[in-house]
């Protein structure tokens, strides 16, 4: 008699973390202090240009049976050889900009205080000063524990975290090399750990590091920002700003990302809520409607360094100029910029592609490099 077809236990559609008394609130809110060291990264790992580096990944079934701070201490971020006595700051958390539970990295604004060491206490020269920075902070206890792409599978997040933190920081450190972390990307301050501590049972006190970075604090809009309207039936901000001028600026975001694609880096998520647009000080709201800003790529945690990839060399290395962005973005229907670009782009992909061989073809295209292919509007 054959053996009857062995019956598999259907997966949930979801799957719900375990209870987790053990792990505390969120602490990531104004007031929050916390004293930072400087930290060397890893090597940035995780995407298939990078490999999978180093960490352990924590098997899908036992991941199932354990509460969230039980992986967090079990599973500590990756270490590195740092200085014996790395510089010590104070971080004092002044506004937030993106926390939560469950939000992945927290992003707050904070103030930043050198501290004095004993052997400089008696130095006569001044000592730095505070500055005001964001914080980005890689604490894999706030990160989803609940896989966001598969409900039905737990997510590891420290190895999550670890991988975002190690690519960010190999991109803001690639930024500050070529010139660009201050202009089109956020200035960098560099990487931090600072010490966490975790009661277990309610008796027992856990030491955990957490990982961060600091980045100048842009203080403006990003473009998705400015095309929501504030109220229902009222317009959007971006229907203030003239036709010419949201356009501009769309035109130094692509021209940005190709010459950070030349020097080097794909920023690979380039997308209006990671476009911030800064004006001068002071300026007030009508006067921007007609200042060009600084436009500023943020969010680099999916970004590839070319240099650091398992092949070490990137699609532009050689070339001496950039790639010109009438290529870069002659078939992307640039979704993530609707309410910014004209509403008849959406339908019409001609007049998007009209508008890119006016902006970078002609005279322009002597700044780029030549086209590698022919470019056919869309019919």
């Amino acid at each position: 008699m054959p053996t009857p077809p062995r019956t598999m236990s259907p997966q949930p559609l979801t799957w719900t973390p375990p209870a987790d008394p053990d792990k505390p609130a969120c602490p990531y809110r104004a007031g929050f202090t916390v004293n930072i060291n400087t930290h060397v990264p890893p090597a940035p790992f995780g995407c298939r240009s990078y490999g999978p580096g180093t960490r352990t990944t924590v098997a899908g079934q036992p991941l199932r049976s354990l509460k969230q701070t039980e992986l967090v201490l079990a599973n500590p971020p990756l270490g590195t050889l740092d200085s014996p006595n790395p510089p010590s700051y104070t971080l004092s958390v002044t506004d937030v900009l993106a926390a939560g539970d469950g939000r992945g990295a927290q992003v707050v604004v904070c103030t930043v205080t050198p501290k004095v060491s004993a052997s400089s206490a008696s130095n006569p020269a001044p000592s730095p000063s505070p500055f005001q920075a964001v914080a980005k902070i890689y604490d894999p206890l706030y990160y989803s524990f609940r896989n966001r792409d598969v409900p039905s599978v737990p997510c590891d997040v420290t190895l999550l975290a670890d991988q975002d933190y190690s690519c960010e920081a190999a991109a803001y450190e690639h930024l500050k090399a070529i010139g660009q972390a201050g202009a089109f990307a956020p200035r960098y301050y560099g990487s931090f750990t600072f010490t966490a501590r975790v009661m277990v049972n309610k008796t027992t006190p856990r030491l955990r590091q957490v990982r961060l970075i600091l980045i100048e604090h842009i203080q403006g809009p990003s473009i998705r920002d400015l095309c929501r309207a504030p109220r229902p039936a009222a317009p959007a901000p971006a229907a203030a700003f003239s036709e010419a001028c949201r356009l501009e600026v769309l035109a130094r975001v692509m021209e940005g990302d190709a010459k950070l694609r030349w020097l080097g880096i794909m920023q690979r998520d380039v997308a209006g809520r990671n476009v911030l647009l800064q004006w001068p000080p002071g300026l007030q709201t009508a006067a921007q409607r007609t200042t060009l800003p600084r436009v500023v790529l943020i969010d680099y945690n999916v970004s590839v360094v070319y240099a650091r990839t398992i092949r070490k060399i990137g699609p532009y290395d050689g070339m001496k100029l950039p790639p010109n962005p009438m290529e870069l973005y002659w078939t992307n229907a640039l979704q993530e910029f609707w309410g910014w670009i004209p509403v008849e782009w959406e339908t019409n992909p001609k007049l998007r592609q009209q508008w890119l061989s006016k902006r970078f073809g002609g005279n322009n295209m002597a700044s780029f490099a030549p086209l590698t292919e022919k470019l056919e509007f869309a019919k």
